[in-house]
């Protein structure tokens, strides 16, 4: 059901995801920030690992409005829904007509919401989806990017058998 997986590449929500389905044997991309930018300073391995593009200027509403429109839905993890990105990438997803599901990835019910929205997107596409991820960083949702990594991982391997 999932053809690949995108993400702006911050340190979080974002990183799980693409390290998810890197694990899954998942292709992975998006656009991150010119130079690569993350809270901690460039990270080249966004483009030699999990394939990203730079993106003109380091506007991180530039990578979040890129990768929106690049997918067919987003998943958005987040303890903080009041976040300046959170708030931008939701706004962003309303303005493009683009489905997304905003989560927080411990509560106990993640997995199940979050199977139950890729089918549903997969049902109104019926191809093979392109995935973008988003959500809170790492410094401001401590444990969240490993939190995603298991929840999708396990989606994609255990319940979309995307190996």
């Amino acid at each position: 059901m999932i053809e690949k997986i995108i993400s702006g590449g911050q340190t979080g929500a974002d990183l799980g995801g693409l390290k998810a389905a890197k694990k899954a044997g998942v292709k992975t991309g998006g656009v991150a920030p010119k130079g690569f930018k993350t809270e901690n300073g460039s990270n080249p391995k966004l483009l030699s690992i999990y394939g990203l593009g730079a993106a003109p200027n380091e506007d991180y509403k530039y990578r979040t409005m890129a990768n929106v429109r690049a997918s067919h839905a987003t998943l958005i993890f987040a303890t903080n829904s009041k976040s300046p990105g959170t708030k931008l990438t939701i706004q962003t997803c309303k303005d493009s007509g683009k489905a997304f599901l905003l989560i927080n990835p411990f509560n106990e019910d993640a997995t199940k919401m979050v199977l139950e929205f890729i089918k549903n997107i997969f049902r109104r596409y019926e191809r093979k989806l392109i995935i973008n991820i988003a959500g809170n960083r790492e410094s401001k949702s401590p444990g969240i990017e490993n939190c995603v990594e298991n929840l999708l991982f396990k989606v994609m391997t255990d319940y979309l058998d995307a190996r």
